[in-house]
Order: structure tokens, then sequence, then C-alpha cells
């Protein structure tokens, strides 16, 4: 599977995220779910604050954030959201598969993996499997998503992706 790739932007302004104005940050949140969608929101709150220089995307940032989404959403109807996390039209038809084994961080959480990504991992799976035991393909899925090892909550969160 291709790597995983961070968005990363460059913002020319001196203001801290949260008191960005709106529409640049609306525009900054778009331009990342384009890049990395189906991203889950704080994902985005974290890449939101890099762009800006900081290490951390504290609650003031992660608001700002959502409201921007909300503005974007707005502005384009093929901006999805299933409350956590946020793709387009274009994702949700063909999800990307991503490995992850040179991430850090939270984008190696199992929670901050969209069923939608984790679905279509299943379909590449059975296909090159030609099926199998659920357990093995789960591990199959992992492995896909650039996992060596399948703890509880990764193991949690890919058994909701069988479908």
């Amino acid at each position: 599977m291709p790597a995983y790739q961070r968005a990363v932007f460059r913002v020319s302004t001196s203001n801290e995220p949260h008191e960005a104005p709106v529409s640049v940050l609306a525009n900054l949140a778009r331009k990342i779910v384009d890049a990395e969608g189906p991203i889950h929101v704080e994902e985005i709150a974290r890449r939101v604050a890099s762009c800006f220089g900081k290490e951390k995307a504290g609650s003031r940032i992660l608001t700002a954030t959502e409201s921007a989404l909300s503005v974007a959403r707005k502005g384009s109807a093929d901006l999805l959201t299933d409350g956590q996390f946020w793709y387009t039209r274009g994702q949700s038809d063909a999800p990307p598969v991503r490995d992850r084994s040179a991430e850090s961080g939270a984008t190696l959480k199992a929670a901050c993996i969209s069923i939608l990504e984790i679905q279509a991992a299943f379909k590449i799976a059975r296909e090159d499997n030609g099926g199998g035991e659920n357990e093995e393909l789960i591990k199959t899925v992992a492995r896909l998503l650039g996992f060596k090892r399948v703890g509880a909550d990764l193991q949690a969160r890919l058994a909701e992706g069988l479908t």
C-alpha cells in the first residue's frame, strides 16, 4: 500500500491558529481533508496546529477547526463527515488504504482509522486471499495498514469494519 502522507501547508499569518480568520482555517482544513481524508477531526486539528508551527492542538484549536470544517462544508457539497471523520465524496466512493508503518503519534491510534478505509482494506484482503476466516482477514488488514502486530484496540477497531 502507498505510504500515509501527512498534509503540510504553510500559513502566512502571525495569528495563533484559534485566532485566525475562519475563512483561512476553512480553506486550510479543506486542503488537509483533500490530502488525508478520510481523517479524524482531531487529526485535522493537529495538522492545523502544525501548519501554524505548533506542536499540539489544544481545545481552542480543536474548537476552531470544528467551526472551520462546518464553514467549509457549507461551501462545498462534496465535503462529507460521519461526525468524527471528514472526507470528500471521491474518498467516500474509493477510500484510500494507506501504510502507516512510518507514522507516529495519534495517526497510529486505532480510533483514528476510518471505517471507510478499514472496509476498503478488507475488500483488498478478501480479493488477495480469496476470503478467509475473520481472524486471518483482520491480520491481513492490519498489515495492509502498516501494523506489525494487532493489539486489542486495533483488533476491536478492525472488527468493526467486517461486513
